[in-house]
């Protein structure tokens, strides 16, 4: 399934012309809203998964090739494995995106602290900063170690294409973090690529919304502008959700950004042009705090306007606690992903076959549940600040 089709119509109409059914519930509260450009309506199947309250077994994402997802639990070792990769001496590199925000650093824990498990050594360790040019740039370095294993996430996928297309091409394993580079196909140019399930956690931050507002009122919507494999399919999961389970909650706008930092500029422009909005799908962590802000400058009352994201950062947990304008968050597990994707690149080390995706349920996270999450994604108690204004 490819998530590229231009289209700027509403859910409702762009779902009638494609010739799929609509469904049958809720679909008029979807409303004549401007979805980003690479959007497409969710489709039957994803409709159909959609109506499923508990998705934790469940894999709805397709793989960037539309494979079939298989569950990370999945992925284990025995000790003969583990033993043939230790003696096998690997050497691995890893080429991040971004750092600087908690989704990237538990990744990055999980993937050392395995690595060093399997006695795996890393060799390089980049940091692209949400530039595609630099992360060229880290890869053609890296080509030039001639590592065992790559662990890397594509911040563009095909102007990235060609380095991986090398690194892969001169014998490195490679193991993408949730997309794959253009024009790479699975169990000949790459391993595996290893997800969230972002379909689901779309579907989990519609619950949490709706939970948050009593189920009804009019909300928003924040989308990341630019194409981005798994970010698009949290907002269509979300669309979806809304779709099928929450005929009540009307999606009267959205707005999209181009970067994490416009999130208060974007959400004021929202609040003033909708008054009415009771909750916003604010993206990811870093604009969903800026859609706070924003909140707060409007003189919005934390007790009845509410703010969904993706990412459990501290700053929303922080908020939530606090009973701020954070209300829900739907989480990816970045430290079993981290864990998961070394596991795999270890796997192909020793000539392994793995799954061409592999998926890791999300956790949707509100107030009754903060301290549990928290040690969950963190494997550390909820700090002590926190837990004085949850229990407030």
């Amino acid at each position: 399934m490819k998530f590229t089709r231009r289209t700027l119509m509403s859910t409702a109409a762009a779902v009638a012309l494609s010739g799929l059914a609509l469904p049958t519930l809720a679909q008029d509260n979807i409303g004549d809203v401007r979805h980003p450009l690479w959007y497409t309506p969710p489709t039957e199947r994803t409709l159909e998964l959609a109506k499923i309250d508990d998705l934790s077994q469940t894999v709805v994402s397709h793989g960037p090739r539309g494979e079939e997802g298989v569950l990370y639990t999945e992925i284990t070792l025995t000790d003969e494995q583990i033993e043939k990769i230790r003696a096998g001496e690997f050497t691995a590199a890893i080429s991040m995106g971004w750092l600087g925000d908690d989704w990237a650093s538990q990744q990055l824990i999980g993937l050392k602290e395995t690595f060093e498990n399997l006695g795996i050594e890393v060799v390089a360790e980049t940091n692209a900063n949400w530039d595609d040019a630099r992360q060229i740039a880290d890869l053609d370095a890296i080509s030039v170690l001639k590592p065992d294993l790559l662990v890397s996430i594509p911040l563009n996928t095909a102007t990235t294409a060609n380095a991986y297309q090398s690194i892969a091409d001169a014998g490195t394993k490679v193991v993408f973090i949730d997309q794959a580079a253009d024009g790479m196909q699975p169990g000949e140019d790459y391993v595996s690529v290893i997800s969230s399930d972002n379909l689901a956690l779309g579907m989990y931050l519609a619950d949490l919304l709706a939970e948050s507002i009593g189920g009804e009122g009019d909300v928003a919507a924040m989308f990341y502008a630019n194409d981005f494999h798994v970010v698009n399919l949290r907002y269509i999961g979300f669309i979806a959700r809304l779709m099928v389970k929450y005929p009540d909650m009307q999606l009267i706008a959205t707005a999209g950004h181009d970067n994490p930092n416009k999130g208060q500029e974007v959400a004021q422009a929202l609040l003033a042009r909708y008054p009415t909005l009771e909750g916003v799908y604010g993206s990811w962590s870093i604009p969903a705090m800026g859609a706070a802000t924003a909140a707060r400058i409007a003189g919005k009352d934390p007790a009845t306007f509410h703010i969904v994201n993706e990412n459990f950062d501290q700053i929303v947990a922080a908020d939530m606690a606090s009973n701020g304008y954070i209300a829900g968050i739907s989480t990816q597990q970045p430290y079993t992903q981290g864990v998961t994707e070394a596991t795999a690149g270890a796997l192909a080390l020793i000539g392994e076959s793995l799954p061409s995706y592999i998926s890791v349920p999300p956790l949707a996270v509100s107030r009754d549940n903060l301290a549990e999450s928290y040690e969950t994604i963190y494997r550390t108690p909820l700090p002590d600040v926190m837990m004085a204004d949850l229990n407030n």
